[in-house]
């Protein structure tokens, strides 16, 4: 509940911070449930107020821990249409985002494996073979790998097909990357 409450005072931030800021190349990244929100603000705040589009460099998404069918019919789509890049981590080996899918009955927007969510619009990065601490939520911030990723990501604007140490993968749903083993 509090994630639902704090959206729309996170939309109010990142107005302000756009409007106030001069900044030019800004990042966004989420984390689990802090997802929920991020998404939806910036979906909502890029569609009421699109000269902002061209400001936000990157939208990164990391264990997102949203119901994956919800985030595929109404939260990609929408953040999608911002024309802004998208990466969305997620892993197969993340105890906590099994906790979740547990307590709500549905697969997460951050699980790998067979429902991997790829859509257009979305670079999805399987950080499964990636070494994990003991739940594998934090991933993305423990793992010297994951860090790299996201540290070139940002550093050199590179899409994943560009990136050191990640392969491409052609799933069911489309092409999808991996961490090298």
């Amino acid at each position: 509940q509090n994630i639902e409450w704090s959206q729309a005072n996170l939309r109010g931030f990142l107005d302000d911070f756009f409007t106030r800021s001069q900044a030019q190349n800004v990042y966004l990244i989420a984390h689990s449930m802090g997802n929920r929100a991020l998404t939806r603000a910036v979906a909502a705040l890029m569609t009421d107020k699109p000269e902002l589009r061209a400001r936000l460099k990157e939208v990164i998404l990391t264990a997102p821990d949203i119901d994956a069918e919800v985030f595929k019919r109404d939260i990609a789509p929408a953040l999608a249409a911002a024309g802004r890049p998208i990466t969305l981590y997620a892993s197969s080996e993340d105890l906590a985002l099994r906790a979740s899918k547990q307590v709500h009955g549905y697969p997460r927007a951050g699980d790998a494996g067979p429902g991997l969510v790829v859509m257009p619009g979305i670079e999805t990065i399987d950080a499964t073979q990636v070494d994990t601490s003991l739940l594998g939520h934090s991933y993305f911030a423990e793992a010297s790998t994951v860090l790299s990723d996201i540290y070139y990501l940002i550093r050199d604007g590179e899409r994943a097909d560009r990136r050191f140490g990640l392969r491409r993968v052609e799933g069911e749903a489309g092409a999808y990357w991996e961490f090298k083993r």
